[in-house]
């Protein structure tokens, strides 16, 4: 039997495993935490509490759903396999290699992230700051029309105040 503070650091293990697994298949098949949470017939929230990591232990019909929605099976997303998230750093940093097009999308990132931190009063660095609209921009880039996904920037921001 492991002691309490081993099986504690093993749920939390798992569970920021499980949260980088559904954050990285989700951000891959560009959708949303409402997006996940709808199509699984889930309640608000259900997916938003596993990835802060309020939810350790989510229930296998929850994960089944999560699994279904995301186009993968249970053990998929309890795997500790770190290459959806490496291939995601791939798209990313090609990306970012990219021809600067879209100047107002960029102001328009800023501006909705400069809108959410002072609705929540959040306080950030200059390079968390910059890391936040570089993440926020590239999500949106992926975008159809080209715009900033505003349920993304209140789970990124989210993300943060946690």
């Amino acid at each position: 039997m492991l002691p309490i503070l081993d099986l504690k650091t093993e749920l939390e293990q798992m569970s920021s495993s499980l949260a980088k697994q559904i954050s990285a298949r989700m951000k891959a098949k560009n959708l949303t935490i409402n997006d996940i949470e709808k199509e699984a017939g889930l309640k608000t929230h259900a997916v938003r509490n596993i990835l802060r990591g309020k939810s350790k232990r989510p229930s296998a019909e929850i994960l089944q759903s999560i699994a279904d929605v995301l186009h993968c099976d249970i053990r998929e997303l309890l795997s500790k396999d770190e290459s959806q998230e490496d291939n995601l750093f791939e798209i990313q940093k090609e990306i970012l290699n990219s021809l600067y097009e879209y100047p107002k999308l960029f102001i328009d990132t800023a501006q909705a992230l400069n809108k959410k931190f002072d609705e929540k009063g959040i306080k950030v660095t200059i390079k968390q700051y910059i890391s936040c609209v570089e993440e926020v921009y590239i999500h949106s880039l992926q975008k159809d029309p080209r715009k900033v996904d505003l349920d993304f920037v209140d789970w990124f921001v989210d993300l943060i105040e946690t």
